[in-house]
């Protein structure tokens, strides 16, 4: 006698638990429970972490559906994540303006200050929304006054530039110095520029290398730039040519060009790096490819010096330098 086998239904979560290579915890379980049941926190955190890929696979895909629905229930945070999405394009999402500047305005009215950030970004450059610098300036100004350490950075800079708003080191050095005491490089490294140059404070070579240090230690290129050049010169700090050359060089490897420049100069002069002519070419070629014009006329100049196998090697390893930041 034939019988009919059992068929189990399986629920689409229990479905996609088998079918992954992953164990789950409890944890997880009682997440997608109170996601799926509609709590917005819920369901914005397991975005999260599909988006991160920390607690569970990474599945960018997975991270703007349930952004979405965490969004659409009136979560903030879902809001900005969901805006960022449609502004770079990412998570399957085209890149659309209008849905980007949509999710931000919903999160800025609940006061993200994420949302707030971006929104000044836009009307400062001009990217999904007219380019406004009052604008732009009120955005930064309602992140800012919130604790936001990127808005307050970037509103200390227009006032030590004067851009968008009347040049006023004072209030520059009120928003730098809140955002720098967060740990924002970005506002250390323009601190360091507003020391070095007596902006709206006594000159200090040391007070410079002092905030200069901080940004560069977390990886700013210009920070890493303006340190090694301090240590060229001897100014704030004792001259060390090794110093400078390890600065530069971690700013030369991000691409800066002036920092490229900088170090082909030492290769060539054998200060803080062995002598090596070829290693000079190498990063003159670099940073005249990026439109350096006192890069391409140390180059050419060197390679007056250099056998026809140096500058093919100079010029294989600087090919080679862009494939291995790709």
């Amino acid at each position: 006698m034939c019988f009919n086998s059992i068929r189990i239904i399986l629920s689409p979560l229990l479905l996609s638990i088998l079918l992954a290579p992953v164990s789950y915890g409890a944890d997880f379980f009682a997440l997608r429970a109170r996601a799926d049941a509609g709590d917005a926190k819920a369901q914005y955190e397991l975005g999260r972490q599909y988006d991160t890929g920390e607690e569970l696979p990474q599945d960018s895909e997975e991270a703007v559906t349930w952004y979405r629905r965490a969004a659409v229930n009136g979560n903030s945070s879902a809001q900005f994540e969901l805006g960022a999405k449609y502004q770079y394009g990412e998570g399957g999402l085209p890149k659309e303006c209008t849905e980007a500047v949509t999710w931000y305005r919903r999160a800025a009215k609940q006061g993200s200050t994420q949302a707030e950030t971006n929104l000044g970004f836009m009307a400062h450059d001009g990217e999904c929304l007219k380019k406004d610098c009052s604008e732009a300036v009120r955005w930064f100004e309602l992140a800012a006054r919130q604790g936001n350490d990127v808005a307050q950075a970037n509103l200390g800079i227009l006032y030590s530039n004067g851009e968008c708003l009347k040049k006023d080191y004072r209030k520059a050095l009120q928003w730098l110095q809140a955002a720098g005491r967060q740990n924002n490089a970005t506002a250390q490294q323009a601190m360091g520029i507003m020391y070095s140059q007596g902006m709206g404070v006594p000159q200090s070579y040391s007070e410079a290398s002092r905030w200069f240090r901080q940004a560069a230690e977390q990886g700013d290129h210009l920070a890493q730039y303006d340190l090694g050049t301090l240590y060229l010169l001897g100014k704030g700090v004792t001259q060390d040519y090794r110093e400078a050359a390890r600065w530069l060089l971690l700013a030369a490897e991000q691409g800066y060009d002036k920092a490229q420049n900088s170090l082909g100069s030492l290769y060539e002069k054998g200060q803080g790096v062995p002598q090596d002519f070829v290693s000079a070419y190498l990063w003159w070629n670099l940073a005249a490819a990026q439109g350096n014009g006192d890069a391409l006329t140390s180059r050419n100049a060197i390679q007056g010096k250099m056998t026809p196998e140096q500058v093919a090697e100079g010029q294989r390893r600087a090919a080679g330098f862009g494939a291995e930041e790709e």
